[in-house]
């Protein structure tokens, strides 16, 4: 356990010391703060809070885990680590904790900055956990999968783009659409953060088909793991 916490430790400091990541990381908070400002003087709300806290989820979650651990591969780093004293399962679980943490981290700054701190922030947390787990796992998976930096990019960013852009219209589709877009996991996830921001509580269906994707996420990572 302490080894697995040194290697959370030092993969937290290679993060910051990298400035693509710091982009990648103050991207999200930067880009709410301004668009919402923008949006809330035109009187416009189609681009909402939720949506903005997902956009910390899946640009942190997916685009640092999936490109990071591809270069790693590559670079044989991830294979000096088997070596050591921590199995597979400590090694990519300190990684992906890691991430994890400046995602949520990411997220709060991006929901103080545009709704201060009230009792909403308490519920909403484990969803902002959540979420974020959801993506990083998903980044992960594309880590172990894919077999290139350069593919690794284009997947990445793909994956990013389709879970971003179906949470950010797809209010503006026929009512009738909505049980065929709520098996994405960013579908879930704006779900129950608009719930909850609107005062109504978490969606209990939304809720468990978070943690349904999060327990078929962690077997997929299991089995690529064992390959």
């Amino acid at each position: 356990m302490k080894l697995a916490l040194k290697l959370m430790r030092h993969e937290a400091r290679d993060m910051l010391g990298n400035p693509s990541f710091l982009i990648l990381l103050l991207l999200p908070i930067f880009m709410s703060k301004v668009i919402i400002a923008v949006m809330d003087r035109s009187g416009l709300n189609f681009m909402l809070l939720s949506t903005w806290i997902l956009f910390a989820q899946v640009m942190v979650g997916i685009m640092v885990t999936g490109p990071g651990l591809i270069e790693e591969r590559e670079s044989k780093t991830f294979d000096a680590l088997l070596v050591s004293p921590l199995g597979r399962g400590q090694i990519i679980a300190a990684k992906g904790a890691a991430v994890l943490l400046f995602s949520v981290l990411s997220q709060i700054i991006v929901y103080l900055l545009n709704q201060g701190l009230n009792m909403s922030f308490i519920v909403l947390l484990p969803y902002m956990l959540a979420g974020g787990l959801i993506f990083v796992q998903t980044g992960m998976i594309i880590g172990l999968k894919v077999s290139s930096s350069q593919n690794g990019a284009a997947v990445s960013s793909a994956v990013m783009i389709v879970f971003f852009l179906a949470a950010s219209l797809y209010l503006a589709l026929p009512p009738w659409t909505y049980p065929l877009f709520a098996i994405l996991p960013s579908i879930e996830v704006v779900g129950n953060l608009d719930s909850i921001l609107n005062g109504e509580g978490p969606l209990l269906i939304e809720s468990l088909l978070m943690l349904l994707w999060m327990g078929i996420l962690a077997f997929w990572i299991w089995r690529t793991g064992k390959e």
